[in-house]
């Protein structure tokens, strides 16, 4: 029997995803909910929104306050909200403020900190949504508590007061920004109970280079097999996510007929492959071993125990079968998801090793890297600028060029760090000069007709030449 929310996927049957509540039982509402998102999300997406409403949940049954105040996602508005409130602040660790929005209604802004460990905003997405299902199939009954009761009021009396000033003006209705006719008017109103205070994305600028060499001597220390190890290597060299390459097929191989290119979905590209991993030789021929191997590999956990010889005979077949065959698997022979190779692989063997680094950390340190090397190696100004704009068509960013700017900005911000340590020292050997040097000292004068020489203690403690005495 489960003891908490779960969400468990299932084949051959009606529905695709069951959510199971603590009692073994099913809940109805949450399995229609992950079902319904699949018409509007993609397959890689629903886990995500539905296992942040499920962290929610199991989080609340563990909380005295709400279970004192008897909060519940089926309750009226305000004990929802209330439950959602504690939840930010004091489960995930948010700071909330609540105070009027330009339009005078009362929300909640919810700003993370570091300590935040969810994702607010699909936490806050997800539950929208579902509240917006329950309403609209008769299952909840009250209005949508994700949004302000008078929001839709307040900001349709907003935009007629703009189109009447528009016709006393113009003599017309507005026309729409597109046409070129009118500017923007600048309304932009939120119905959002919850709204998020805008984050401004940083990226870490990780320069180490032998930061992928701790990572797999960490994994090897903890007992990654071949599995662990391809994902991990594919990480650095290929710059990918972690779901990117948890989600690949053997035709994703298959594509550079089982070489060093994979093809792979990206963010938001709805399970398409729209680009490129393209990994080392030698993490090739491990990818080709962890393949065939029969004790370590992915035969171990395959009943059917195909070989790369059978899979490109089938290539030549029917390729779109492979596209059904997962390249990596579980011990139980399902796919490995992102999540497991996170929580169960990657997480323990870094904290062994006194390691903290999340796996997109690997993908940051594989773009500063890149830019060590296209700034070190590029002749001239005309090829700095195309070599940039091949990393950004590699990483398919869809904010290119302001995401590379984020990263050129920390590399400049590392690199005089490092200058400020030569600086530094330049600065320590002239106050020692200085401090050395005859002359008529400033205070505490000494008799009359004699010279300072010497070091003063304040400045030798300093200078950490006091460590001899």
């Amino acid at each position: 029997m489960a003891s908490t929310y779960q969400l468990v996927a299932v084949s051959g049957l009606g529905c695709r995803y069951h959510v199971v509540r603590p009692d073994g039982f099913p809940d109805v509402p949450l399995t229609l909910f992950a079902n319904e998102q699949l018409k509007s999300l993609s397959p890689s997406t629903v886990p995500l929104y539905v296992r942040e409403i499920l962290e929610l949940l199991n989080w609340a049954r563990r909380d005295a306050v709400v279970s004192k105040e008897g909060w519940n996602l089926t309750g009226p508005p305000t004990a929802v909200r209330n439950l959602i409130r504690e939840y930010l602040c004091v489960g995930a660790k948010c700071k909330l403020t609540t105070r009027p929005d330009t339009l005078g209604l009362k929300v909640t802004y919810v700003k993370q900190t570091d300590e935040t460990r969810i994702n607010v905003r699909i936490l806050l997405a997800a539950l929208r949504r579902l509240f917006e299902l329950l309403v609209a199939k008769g299952m909840y009954g009250f209005p949508n508590p994700l949004l302000h009761g008078e929001a839709a009021r307040l900001g349709s009396s907003i935009r007629e007061s703009y189109r009447q000033a528009v016709r006393s003006l113009e003599g017309r209705e507005p026309m729409p920004v597109c046409s070129g006719v009118d500017p923007p008017s600048g309304i932009r109103l939120s119905e959002n109970y919850f709204r998020c205070v805008e984050q401004e994305w940083r990226p870490r600028s990780v320069d180490d280079p032998d930061f992928p060499n701790l990572i797999y001597a960490a994994g090897k220390s903890y007992g990654w097999k071949l599995r662990e190890l391809c994902i991990a290597r594919t990480l650095f060299e290929a710059g990918a996510r972690i779901s990117e390459i948890t989600g690949l097929s053997v035709l994703d191989w298959a594509y550079s007929q089982f070489m060093n290119r994979l093809t792979a979905k990206n963010k938001g590209s709805f399970g398409v492959r729209t680009k490129v991993l393209i990994v080392s030789q030698p993490t090739a021929k491990l990818y080709r071993k962890y393949f065939n191997d029969d004790v370590e590999g992915r035969r171990a956990h395959d009943r059917t125990r195909p070989t790369l010889a059978v899979m490109t005979e089938a290539m030549s077949q029917d390729p779109q079968a492979l596209a059904k065959i997962p390249l990596f698997l579980t011990r139980r022979g399902t796919p490995l998801s992102a999540r497991v190779f996170r929580e169960c692989h990657w997480k323990p063997a870094l904290r062994q090793a006194g390691l903290d680094a999340d796996p997109h950390t690997a993908r940051h340190w594989f773009v500063t890297n890149a830019l060590r090397n296209i700034e070190a190696t590029a002749r001239d100004a005309a090829e700095l600028s195309r070599r940039k704009e091949e990393l950004i068509q590699y990483m398919k960013w869809s904010t290119g060029e302001r995401t590379l700017k984020v990263y050129e900005h920390l590399r400049r911000d590392f690199r005089f760090s490092e200058q400020l340590a030569g600086i530094h020292k330049t600065m320590q050997g002239r106050e020692r000069a200085f401090a050395t040097r005859p002359g008529k000292p400033v205070s505490g004068e000494p008799p009359a007709g004699q010279e300072t020489v010497g070091t003063s203690p304040e400045l030798a403690y300093l200078l950490g030449e006091d460590e001899g005495d």
